[in-house]
C-alpha cells in the first residue's frame, strides 16, 4: 500500500512558474519582450490569460530550452487557426495546479483566428527597445501603443453598425490603451509610424484610435478596419483557401488543441469509492482549456444496438425459464459488452493518436481484468454463463476474450488505493461485501509489471488531484 509523501514546507515550495520563467529568460539572456498584456499581470500570472512573448529568432533555441526545462509542452491549435511563426506552450504551476499559457511569436503577427493575418515589420524595434519590468521585458510604450491600436482595429466586425452596444472586448481593451497613452508621447508615436510603418499615416492611425472609443459611432469601426486592411495589404498573409469552411466545421464539431509530441491514453483504476470519476472529471476540466480531452468509462461503455437487443432477449429467456438459453445469452451479452469496451478503447486510441488526451476510467488491463475483463475472470463463480458447456459456449468465450487481448496497455496508469472500510463508508448505497471485495482485489493485485503509479486515495481529494496533475503533466 503506498504511503503519502510528507507535505512540503512553505519555504521549500517552488516559486510561481511565471516568476521562474521570467528569471530563467533573464539568466539565459534571451532576446524577447512581452509585446502586449503586461499591464494585466494578475490575469496571466494566475493562468486566466496567456503570456504573449515576441522572441528573437536568433534566440529561439535558448527560449525553447528554457521552456523545456520548466516543463512547458508545445500545443498545436486546430489547422488554419494560427499564422506561421506563432506557437502555444503550456506549463504546470505546481503551487496552484493551474496551467500557464505562453503564446510565443517568432514574428509579430496580428489578426483574429480564422481571419486574414498581418505581419508587422516591428520585431526588431520592439526587441531593441525592451526593458526589464517586474516579471518580463516590455517594449517602448509608443511601439506597444501602435501595435495595440492596429491589432484591435482589425477586430471590428462588418456588422458592428447593427450593434446596440460596443463590442464586449472593448471593455478590457480601453484601460490598457489609456495606460499606454499616458506613457507614450504623441510625437514619439508618429515618429515611430513614419520610421517603421509608413503605410499607416498619422491620419489613419488617429482614425483607428478614435473608432475604438466607447462613444464612437458604430459605423466608423468597420470603416476604420477596411481602411487599415488596405494600408497593410503588403503585409497580408494569404488566408487558407478553405479557412471559412474550416471555421464553420470547428463550430459544428469543436476540436481542441493537440499536443505536438502526441497524445496519451490515461487509465484511472481503483475500487468503488476510490474517487476515479471525481478525479477523472477534475483532470478533464483542468486540461480541456489547453488540450483536447476525451473522458470515457470503459467499465460502463455506451451500449450498441446489438448489446441492447441481446439484453432484451435475455430478459425474455429468464421470464420463460429457459435456463440453457439464458446461459448462452449471458455469454453473448458478455461478448457484446467486450465489443462495446473495445469500441470505446479504439475511440480513445484514435483520439490520442491525433494528439489529444483520453482519460479512461476502469481501463481493461490484464492486471485489472477481475474488475473489467473477460467474464470468466471478472464474474468468478457467480455467473450462470459459466454453466454453459457447449461448443457454442466455448466459441462465445473465445470471441469475448479476443476483444480484451487486442487492447494495448494505456500510456499511463494510475491506481487509486483505498482501505476497504473507507470505501464502504464512501459508497453507502452499494452492498458492503461487494465494495470490500473490489477493494481487496485492487490491494492484492501485483501492479509492478504494469508500470502503474500508485496513489493513496485516502488523502484529501485536493492532494490526490494535485498529485495526479503533477505526475500526468510530467509524462506528456
Amino acid at each position: 500500500m503506498p504511503t503519502a509523501a510528507p507535505p512540503r514546507s512553505e519555504a521549500a515550495a517552488p516559486a510561481p512558474l511565471v516568476a521562474r520563467l521570467g528569471e530563467a529568460l533573464a539568466k539565459r539572456g534571451v532576446s524577447y519582450c512581452q509585446w502586449k498584456g503586461h499591464g494585466k499581470r494578475e490575469r496571466w500570472e494566475s493562468g486566466r490569460g496567456d503570456i504573449d512573448l515576441l522572441v528573437d529568432r536568433a534566440a529561439w533555441r535558448d527560449f525553447a530550452a528554457v521552456l523545456g526545462e520548466l516543463g512547458f509542452k508545445l500545443i498545436l491549435p486546430p489547422p488554419g487557426r494560427e499564422a506561421a511563426g506563432v506557437f502555444h506552450y503550456f506549463g504546470l504551476d505546481e503551487r496552484t495546479g493551474k496551467l500557464i499559457h505562453v503564446h510565443a511569436y517568432a514574428r509579430l503577427v496580428i489578426g483574429l483566428p480564422w481571419r486574414t493575418h498581418y505581419r508587422l515589420p516591428l520585431e526588431r524595434a520592439l526587441l531593441d527597445s525592451a526593458v526589464q519590468q517586474a516579471v518580463f521585458k516590455a517594449p517602448a510604450p509608443e511601439l506597444e501603443l501602435i501595435v495595440q491600436v492596429l491589432r484591435m482595429s482589425l477586430r471590428h466586425g462588418l456588422l458592428d453598425p447593427l450593434r446596440r452596444t460596443p463590442p464586449h472586448w472593448l471593455d478590457g481593451a480601453l484601460p490598457e490603451l489609456d495606460r499606454l497613452e499616458e506613457q507614450a508621447a504623441p510625437a514619439a508615436v508618429h515618429a515611430a509610424l513614419r520610421r517603421y510603418l509608413p503605410e499607416v499615416s498619422d491620419h489613419l492611425f488617429e482614425r483607428c484610435r478614435n473608432a475604438l472609443g466607447p462613444h464612437s459611432p458604430p459605423r466608423r469601426r468597420p470603416a476604420a478596419r477596411l481602411m487599415l486592411e488596405q494600408a497593410l495589404a503588403a503585409h497580408r498573409a494569404p488566408r487558407a483557401l478553405f479557412a471559412p469552411a474550416e471555421r464553420v466545421l470547428r463550430r459544428l464539431a469543436p476540436q481542441g488543441q493537440r499536443l505536438a509530441a502526441g497524445g496519451s491514453v490515461i487509465a484511472l483504476l481503483g475500487g468503488d469509492g476510490a474517487g476515479k470519476s471525481t478525479c477523472a472529471e477534475a483532470l478533464d476540466a483542468w486540461l480541456r482549456p489547453a488540450v483536447a480531452t476525451l473522458h470515457l468509462h470503459l467499465g460502463r461503455p455506451s451500449r450498441s444496438l446489438a448489446t441492447l437487443v441481446v439484453g432484451g432477449m435475455l430478459k425474455l429467456a429468464r421470464l420463460v425459464g429457459a435456463q440453457r438459453l439464458v446461459a448462452h445469452l449471458e455469454l453473448l451479452r458478455h461478448g457484446c459488452t467486450a465489443r462495446d469496451r473495445f469500441r470505446a478503447y479504439r475511440k480513445a486510441r484514435r483520439f490520442a493518436a491525433d494528439g489529444g488526451i483520453a482519460i479512461c476510467e476502469r481501463y481493461p488491463t490484464p492486471e485489472g481484468w477481475a474488475l473489467a475483463g473477460p467474464s470468466e475472470v471478472q464474474e468468478g463463480g457467480n455467473n450462470q454463463a459459466l454453466d454453459a458447456a457447449s461448443a457454442l459456449a466455448a466459441g462465445l468465450r473465445r470471441w469475448e476474450r479476443r476483444y480484451y487481448e487486442r487492447m494495448a496497455p494505456p500510456d499511463l496508469t494510475f491506481v487509486l488505493f483505498l482501505d476497504a472500510e473507507k470505501a464502504v463508508s464512501r459508497k453507502p448505497a452499494e452492498p458492503a461485501d461487494y465494495v470490500r471485495e473490489r477493494a481487496r482485489l485492487i490491494r492484492q493485485t501485483d501492479w509492478s509489471r504494469s508500470g502503474a503509479r500508485e496513489i493513496d486515495a485516502a488523502q484529501p481529494l485536493p492532494q490526490v488531484i494535485a498529485t495526479l496533475k503533477a505526475q500526468l503533466w510530467s509524462t506528456l
